[in-house]
């Protein structure tokens, strides 16, 4: 019996170091990498007052340039299309909104994708309003497959239902 349970033991262990060594194999392999951006979007919002304040919504569209890059993922001067679905809830007694997106980007080369969560605590969505924000990249599909990262950006509302996004971010596959 007792030989038993050592062998059972034995292979418990087995296992888990062999997970571990698969882990650590993946994770030493892993493509990490940094790219900044420039974005240029139109948004398309609508805004309702609230007995607080008001709340926004709505899309935007843009397109961005990379501008510079460490890693395999993008070269400099590759572009792609983003599509944002956000909401902007501004209180009467603060300067500043909530701000949070949900973005899907499409590679303009291949069409692959990424999604994104964005944050952003700082400016408003009104015309000459600025602040910084957290991009969290949160997958992909193609060669984005597995895709995590964190962007920090800078977003300034232009005239026109026009805005600039300048960002640098990072990641890993």
């Amino acid at each position: 019996m007792s030989y038993y349970l050592y062998k059972g033991e034995f292979m418990k262990i087995f296992i888990t170091l062999m997970i571990c060594f698969f882990t650590l194999i993946n994770q030493l392999y892993a493509e990490k990498g940094s790219y900044d951006v420039v974005y240029v979007g139109t948004h398309n919002l609508n805004t309702v007052n609230t007995p607080n304040g008001t709340v926004t919504g709505g899309q935007l569209d843009g397109i961005f340039t990379v501008t510079n890059s460490s890693g395999k993922l993008y070269s400099n001067g590759d572009n792609g299309k983003s599509t944002c679905i956000i909401l902007s809830k501004k209180n009467n007694e603060k300067s500043n909104s909530d701000l949070e997106a949900f973005c899907e980007t499409t590679d303009l080369k291949t069409g692959d994708k990424t999604f994104s969560y964005n944050v952003r605590k700082e400016g408003t969505v009104e015309s000459g309003s600025k602040g910084k924000g957290k991009q969290t990249i949160i997958g992909g599909t193609g060669r984005f497959k597995g895709i995590t990262g964190v962007c920090n950006y800078t977003v300034k509302y232009l005239p026109e239902s026009k805005l600039t996004t300048v960002g640098t971010c990072d990641y890993k596959i």
